[in-house]
This record gives C-alpha cells, structure tokens and sequence, in this order.
C-alpha cells in the first residue's frame, strides 16, 4: 500500500501556485517599508529638482562685485530690432546684503551697461523723452535693493539688436565680471 503525503497540510503542495500564509503577511509589511523608503528618497530628491528648474531657465551665471550675489543671464532674446536683456541678481549667502545696481558716485551708471556683437557696443537704448529703456534710479540717482538670503532682485535693458548674422553678444556691467559667448533668441 502507498501512502501519499497529507496535501490537506500544505496548501503549497496542493496548489504549486499558491503562496504560504506567513510568506502571505510578510508582503504587505516589505510593500509598506518599499513605499515609504521610496517616498523618503523622493522627499530627498525633490528640492534638488526644484533647484534645477530654477537654473534651467538661466543661460549663464557670472559672481557680482559684491560678495554673496550671483547675476543670473536669464534671457538673450532679438525681436523687431531690439535685443531684450534680463539678469536676476539673487543672494546666495544666509546674510541681508544690500546691493547697489546704480550709483553716479561710484560710476555704476546704466552707460556702463552695454553689449557687444561683432566688433559694435550697443548701449541701452532710451525713448523719445530720452529714458532710458532699463529700470530707473530714484530720485537721488540710486538703485538699489536689500535681498535676504534667498530672494533675488529682476534687471532688465533693452538694447538696439545686433544684425541677424550675430548669433552671440557679450553682456558689460559695473556689477560682474563679463557674460561672454552669450547666445541670441531669435523671435
């Protein structure tokens, strides 16, 4: 007489499919513990990839003269013949600075501002009351900002456009060293 072994114990025998009890009730703990491994490295990864969109939109980074600003080359762009500049110049220190983008007395005029293309400087250009097309001194002839750590401050100039040939300026300010090789926008 053969004996077969009791299957009725051990449903994996019975069923090759099947997946034991305890090995059952360890699942959803190892799912648990992947799910919320995953969720941490991704709470982790997260503010990297917020800081890199941020960057993306930056076409080229220069230190400013003073220390803890960076100026951020954010946009280039050529459009019905005038070249539209912007610079985002943003604290990178845990300090207050205060920042001085205009100042007559030091020589940080907007005259200071200029492009180059070619062998041609282009200074910012100015409307028919002769104001200039950039963000205006006050009344004392300054301009300037207090940024926390963190915050940034918008610059902007309008500019003649180069010829369409040009597909690169160089960005003069009193406030960085040079944007070189800096790659126009057609719109």
């Amino acid at each position: 007489m053969t004996t077969q072994p009791n299957q009725m114990g051990n449903p994996a025998a019975a069923f090759p499919g099947a997946t034991p009890t305890a090995a059952r009730k360890s699942g959803p703990s190892r799912m648990w513990r992947w799910l919320l491994s995953s969720l941490g490295m991704l709470v982790c990864i997260l503010p990297s990839f917020a800081a890199a969109a941020e960057q993306a939109g930056v076409i080229q980074t220069q230190d400013a003269k003073t220390s803890g600003i960076v100026a951020e080359l954010t946009q280039c762009k050529r459009s019905d013949g005038v070249l539209s500049i912007k610079v985002r110049f943003r604290n990178t220190s845990n300090n207050r600075i205060h920042l001085t983008i205009l100042d007559p007395v030091s020589g940080a005029a907007l005259e200071k501002f200029y492009l180059t293309a070619g062998k041609k400087k282009y200074f910012i250009l100015k409307d028919s009351e002769g104001t200039y097309l950039a963000p205006a001194p006050g009344g004392n002839g300054l301009l300037d900002v207090d940024l926390g750590p963190g915050e940034s401050f918008p610059w902007w100039a309008k500019f003649p456009a180069p010829p369409v040939e040009e597909k690169k300026i160089g960005l003069m300010t009193p406030l960085t060293s040079p944007f070189d090789d800096v790659p126009i926008t057609d719109q």
